[in-house]
């Protein structure tokens, strides 16, 4: 079959599933976190204050506000908004990865099912809602237009993610190594936020301060190390509070050591945005399932400009691939079945952040240092 038949068949084929996937979001009821963005809706479709103390406080930014919106004409139209931003992801990357020539055929067969058919990206998206897929598309295009050097484009695409959820503040370190154009971009996003935060002070005062109090003032949670520090299974309840107490350093330390490696050149662009995210993801407390949407949306952006070089770190990237398949285990499929890891499967939330802390180590490992890793496995994925 010729070529462009392929790749014809292959545009239907993605397009079946995300028209699949649309249906199934929007027939499946609202549970979880979809349920809980109800009442900061209607509390702004009311004209209250959406950042009100309620059962279910708002913890996002006033980007977030603005879904009240779509919310109105139908409940389930934010939904698919999300969904619709995860699938923009999914199936682009996929057209793109298996338009690559140094790909084997199994291998883009693979990568597709990895992104189509894993249970945490269905439940995340079709069930959940969760609203992490909107922040997931704006650090994929944030790094896919940084990498073509746009960087001024980019630092206000990242703006509005951290507008919408604050953790992607932690990719702007990488916007760019010139100390003039880091100053730059720091007072643009600076003069950004005041200008955002300011309209929403005179708007609804300064109640949206309680999203950043319920960013710091949370447990640890779920997949964080930090969790299994907190958690019955770590004997050692001192050491673990003080470690707790320094996540947000060891984030800090971690991101600038990062920095300083982009800066002396010895880190690329693309690999650094993933690499500072990892560390996000080793230190924080908050470890939710939802961030890694936006960890697997940065992942994406760095496989398709690393696998056009002709030396890829093709061990970084199964190291990632592994830590899918470890969410597609607990998050997709013994997160739902479990009643969400509660009664007597509470004990799972006390030990999982040991092995997903363990697995992006190894990930880490491979993005700083991947020179040793290129030739011994590229049999297996050339």
């Amino acid at each position: 079959m010729p070529a462009n038949s392929h790749s014809r068949l292959l545009d239907a084929s993605l397009c079946i599933y995300g028209v699949v996937i649309l249906i199934a979001c929007f027939m499946v009821p609202p549970m979880h976190d979809y349920a809980l963005y109800f009442a900061h809706w209607d509390l702004i479709l009311s004209g209250a204050d959406p950042w009100a103390k309620i059962g279910a406080p708002n913890a996002y930014g006033p980007l977030y506000n603005f879904l009240a919106l779509p919310y109105a004409l139908h409940s389930q139209l934010p939904k698919l908004i999300f969904a619709g931003c995860w699938l923009a992801v999914v199936l682009y990357t996929i057209r793109c990865f298996c338009a690559l020539s140094n790909i084997s055929v199994s291998v883009k067969w693979l990568f597709a099912a990895f992104w189509l058919l894993n249970p945490f990206f269905i439940v995340s998206t079709v069930f959940y809602g969760f609203n992490d897929s909107l922040v997931a598309l704006l650090c994929f295009l944030g790094v896919i237009v940084a990498a073509k050097g746009n960087s001024r484009s980019s630092l206000m695409i990242i703006t509005a993610g951290v507008l919408t959820k604050i953790y992607p503040l932690f990719l702007l370190p990488f916007l760019d190594k010139r100390w003039k154009n880091v100053t730059r971009n720091i007072a643009i996003f600076i003069t950004s936020l005041l200008l955002v935060y300011l309209i929403t002070y005179f708007i609804w005062g300064p109640s949206f301060l309680v999203a950043f109090g319920k960013a710091n003032g949370r447990e640890p949670t779920l997949f964080s190390i930090m969790m299994f520090f907190y958690g019955d299974f770590f004997p050692f309840k001192g050491l673990g509070n003080f470690l707790i107490s320094l996540n947000k350093l060891l984030v800090l330390g971690t991101v600038f050591y990062l920095f300083k490696r982009f800066q002396n050149g010895k880190l690329e662009q693309h690999t650094a945005f993933l690499a500072g995210f990892t560390a996000v993801l080793m230190f924080y407390k908050a470890g939710q399932q939802q961030f890694y949407l936006s960890y697997f949306a940065i992942f994406a952006a760095w496989v398709l400009i690393e696998f056009r070089k002709e030396l890829p770190n093709k061990k970084a990237f199964l190291s990632v691939i592994i830590i899918g398949a470890w969410m597609m285990l607990m998050a997709g499929i013994v997160y739902p079945l479990t009643g969400y890891m509660s009664a007597e499967f509470e004990w799972v939330r006390h030990i999982i952040g040991l092995p997903t802390f363990i697995l992006l180590c190894i990930s880490f490992k491979y993005l700083l240092f991947p020179d040793a890793s290129r030739h011994i496995i590229g049999k297996t994925l050339a």
